[in-house]
């Protein structure tokens, strides 16, 4: 997906100057070429809803609602009223509204904004020059799927730059380098406790010294559904019940793959678009990581990533996986509902969109479907795992800093409030029919004080490789960590002899722009 000379990889997830510096931004993002695949935009991240408009009808409630141009939501009164007692910061005076340039609509009942309205009301509120925007406190700046980037760069050269874009971890530090937002440091206060935790999250995302990522959400970066009922059939122990007595690694998973294979004819333990991804985490050696130095790493000859390639070779020899090439490079969600794939890999958006919706349909209670987190590398000393993260960047040229501040504020505030977050919890649950089972153990994976799992996040897709391509037509570093996964005509160690030199030289570039 071509993004402004930047390609951007996020999944369906996770959760919104001057004109001669602009051309010369232009033109330097325009050097770039794409770098990932197939892309999306982060799951459920500030209160999203995708415009596929596939994330399910609005919820049946006689309560009141408000409408953006492509979906309709509840308002919630407890909700509305547990905002209103936030405490927030007085000296700010948000005058204009916030900008939001996305291919996905900010829900604005969400707790965050409920804060936001509640302590500073609507900016320029009744406003017809905004259209269906005039009562709200974000004007929803939309772009064709695929061209975000292409359209920030136009309205950035056009002196028109709108205030926030969702920050998006597959490509930093590249939009950092490239000057596509503004660094927050001296903007965005983290010195007081409610950005505990927050702020750390925040601070693993600098390039050059600054940060750029106003961390606001926390999401393990896919989960691995399954259905209880066909693990029981199987014959095999609960993958819930495994982690829990920390016996979910990667020799049970092999051995589950083995015996769910000999079940029947077409049986497949996984399927899903980011397997890879998740078992090179589990090492916890980023394939490129950034360093205490704020440089970037290239791990691609590290032992434990080369670990984690042969046992996605595996994976695909041992024809576990579902076998994507041989059915058009599609997944096949029908053969996971109908009980002949083991394992769905998604995130949490999954189960809040389609997922419930399968139990509804085919008569299944919601705790049918069950996660676990990716199996544990039982040679790496913790259980490590990928982690996406949610924030508003703050685009450059935007001046709009006061309704910035607050609108980050008050969705950090919305974290730490203990009767907001109560009220969202419940939101939650009736909205998007997560069970209390399932629920626990999700905000236990995605707690920042807490967390059981340690973090890895990798920054391949962040570093520019201009003018390559493989010659099966993905990038380099799609052709060195992903093709083992689809075939045995490819290796990890043959992508990597071919195209190393061509990444290693792309993070040179990279770390020779750091002061």
């Amino acid at each position: 997906m071509q993004l402004y000379g930047l390609t951007a990889r996020t999944k369906p997830v996770f959760w919104r100057r001057k004109m001669k510096r602009s051309h010369k931004l232009i033109a330097a993002a325009m050097s770039l070429v794409t770098v990932i695949g197939a892309a999306s935009c982060g799951g459920g991240g500030g209160g999203r809803t995708e415009n596929t408009n596939n994330g399910g009808e609005a919820a049946n409630t006689t309560a009141a609602t408000t409408t953006t141009a492509l979906e309709t939501y509840a308002t919630d009164e407890s909700l509305q009223a547990a905002a209103g007692e936030v405490k927030v910061n007085e000296d700010l005076h948000p005058e204009k509204k916030l900008k939001f340039l996305s291919s996905w609509a900010y829900d604005e009942t969400q707790a965050g904004c409920e804060i936001f309205k509640a302590n500073y009301g609507i900016p320029e509120e009744g406003d017809a020059s905004y259209g269906d925007y005039a009562d709200k406190v974000v004007q929803w700046i939309s772009y064709a799927y695929g061209t975000g980037y292409d359209k920030l760069g136009q309205m950035i050269a056009s002196g028109d730059s709108p205030d926030v874009y969702q920050f998006e971890k597959s490509m930093f530090p590249l939009t950092a380098y490239k000057k596509m937002f503004q660094p927050i440091d001296d903007i965005i206060d983290m010195s007081g406790s409610e950005w505990d935790g927050w702020r750390e999250l925040s601070e693993k995302f600098k390039w050059d010294g600054k940060m750029y990522c106003p961390v606001q959400e926390y999401k393990i970066a896919e989960l691995w559904y399954y259905r209880r009922s066909v693990i029981e059939e199987a014959g095999l122990p609960d993958p819930y019940e495994l982690y829990r007595k920390g016996e979910w690694d990667w020799d049970a998973f092999l051995d589950m793959a083995q015996k769910f294979q000999q079940t029947g004819e077409n049986k497949y333990v996984c399927d899903g678009w980011y397997a890879q991804s998740l078992i090179f985490a589990t090492t916890g050696v980023p394939v490129v990581g950034i360093g205490e130095d704020g440089k970037l790493v290239n791990n691609l000859y590290d032992p434990n990533v080369e670990r984690a390639a042969d046992l996605i070779s595996t994976l695909c020899a041992q024809n576990y996986r579902y076998p994507l090439v041989e059915n058009g490079y599609s997944v096949n969600a029908k053969a996971w509902v109908n009980g002949d794939t083991l394992f769905w890999d998604d995130g949490t958006w999954f189960y809040q969109g389609d997922g419930h919706k399968y139990c509804e349909k085919m008569g299944w209670d919601y705790d049918e479907i069950f996660f676990v987190p990716t199996p544990k590398d039982p040679k790496a000393d913790k259980y490590y795992h990928d982690y996406d993260v949610f924030g508003f960047a703050l685009c450059a040229g935007s001046t709009n800093l006061d309704t910035y501040k607050a609108f980050v504020q008050s969705h950090i505030l919305a974290n730490n409030d203990p009767d907001v977050k109560a009220t969202s919890r419940e939101k939650l649950m009736n909205d998007e029919k997560w069970t209390e089972t399932q629920l626990s153990f999700r905000e236990e994976l995605e707690s920042v004080t807490d967390c059981p799992l340690v973090p890895v996040f990798d920054f391949r897709t962040g570093v520019d490789i201009s003018g390559t391509q493989a010659t099966t037509g993905e990038t380099p570093m799609d052709y060195i960590v992903k093709k083992m996964y689809y075939t045995t005509d490819d290796s990890f160690t043959a992508g990597r002899a071919e195209y190393g030199g061509v990444i290693q030289n792309a993070i040179d570039e990279l770390n020779a722009s750091l002061g």
